[in-house]
C-alpha cells in the first residue's frame, strides 16, 4: 500500500492519499483537513513515524519513504523495495498435506515390493554346495546360466526324455558353447547318490568316444549335468530312420561299433576305476558331427 501526505503551508491544507502498490497517485485525497502546522512544528523539527492502535495489537512495515520540502518528494522505485519478512509459521497447502503422506507410503510400498522380488529372485536361483564338491566336482556352472542357456528349459529346446528326466539343448551365455543339459527329474530313480557318483567318475574321464561332462549344477531338488552337445543326435534315429534321418552304410555302422567298443574298453579296462554302463542301447549312443559314436 502507498500513502502520500501533503501539506500546503499557504492554504494550511493537509491531504492524505492512499493507493495499492502498483497504482499511481489518485487525484482525490482520502482525507482532507485544514490546520496550521506552524503552531505545532517549531524550528528545528525532525521527520519520522509514530503510530498508536490503543489497546489492540497491530504490526506495520515501512518498506520505503521519501520527503520533500518546498518541492515534490522523490519518486520511490517500487521494484527495489525489500520483501516482507514472513511472520509466524509457514502455512502448507491442503494439497501438500494430502500428497506428501500418500507419496511417502507409496515409496515405502514400492521399495518393499522390490525387496520381496529380489529375495524371490535370489531364492529362485539359489544353489546347494556341499563339501564333496570342492574335492571331486568338475567345473560348476550357475543355475542361472543354464536357465538362460536353455531359455528357461523351453520345450523347443528339448532333445529327449526318458526315465532319468529330460535333456535340453542350450548355448552358454559367456562362451557361446553349445551344450546338452540333462535335467534329472524328481521322480527319477537316479537320486543324489547316483548323481554324485556320476560327477565324481565321469567328470574326470577323458576319451574321444565318451561324451565329456563339462559341468553340473544343483538347485533345491533339481539335479543338472552339462555335456558336450552331439549335433547328430542318437544312433537309433539312423538305424530306424526316425525324423527322416538317412540310413547308415555298413562301413559307417562298423565305424560306430568300433567307437562304442573303444569307449567301453576304456571304462572297463583302461581307466583307474571300473565303470559299468548298464544301459547300452542305440538311443544312448550319440553321434558327433563326423558320425562317430
Amino acid at each position: 500500500m502507498q500513502v502520500w501526505v501533503d501539506y500546503n503551508g499557504e492554504a494550511k491544507k493537509i491531504s492524505v492519499t492512499m493507493a495499492p502498490l502498483q497504482m499511481a497517485k489518485p487525484t482525490r485525497p482520502l482525507i482532507l483537513a485544514y490546520y496550521d502546522l506552524s503552531t505545532v512544528l517549531k524550528e528545528p523539527s525532525y521527520i519520522g513515524f509514530s503510530s498508536s492502535t490503543g489497546a489492540a495489537d497491530s504490526r506495520h512495515n515501512v518498506l520505503g519513504w521519501s520527503f520533500g520540502m518546498n518541492k515534490p518528494a522523490p519518486v520511490i522505485n517500487i521494484a527495489q523495495l525489500p520483501k516482507l519478512s514472513r511472520q509466524g509459521p509457514k502455512h502448507q497447502s491442503k494439497l501438500l498435506e494430502i500428497i506428501l503422506p500418500v507419496a511417502s507410503a507409496t515409496i515405502i510400498i514400492v521399495l518393499g515390493v522390490v525387496v520381496i522380488l529380489l529375495v524371490k529372485r535370489r531364492k529362485r536361483y539359489a544353489e546347494l554346495k556341499e563339501d564333496w564338491e570342492v574335492k571331486f566336482g568338475p567345473h560348476r556352472l550357475s543355475y542361472k546360466d543354464l536357465h538362460n542357456a536353455t531359455k528357461g528349459f523351453q520345450n523347443n529346446h528339448l532333445l529327449g526324455a526318458g526315465g532319468f528326466g529330460k535333456v535340453y539343448k542350450g548355448t552358454l551365455p559367456s562362451s557361446k558353447l553349445e551344450v546338452a543339459v540333462k535335467r534329472v527329474s524328481h521322480e527319477s530313480r537316479q537320486g543324489m547318490k547316483e548323481f554324485v557318483a556320476e560327477i565324481v567318475s565321469i567328470g574326470r574321464i577323458r576319451h574321444r568316444n565318451l561324451v565329456r561332462l563339462l559341468g553340473y549344477s544343483r538347485r533345491k531338488g533339481e539335479l543338472l549335468l552339462v555335456y558336450d552337445y552331439m549335433s547328430n543326435g542318437s544312433l537309433d534315429k539312423y538305424l530306424y530312420c526316425y525324423e527322416h534321418k538317412p540310413k547308415l552304410g555298413w562301413a559307417q555302422r562298423f565305424q560306430v561299433i568300433k567307437g562304442i567298443a573303444s569307449g567301453l574298453f576304456y571304462l572297463h579296462e583302461k581307466w583307474e576305476k571300473v565303470v559299468i554302463h548298464r544301459d547300452i542301447k542305440a538311443s544312448n549312443v550319440l553321434m558327433e558331427s563326423e558320425m562317430n559314436g
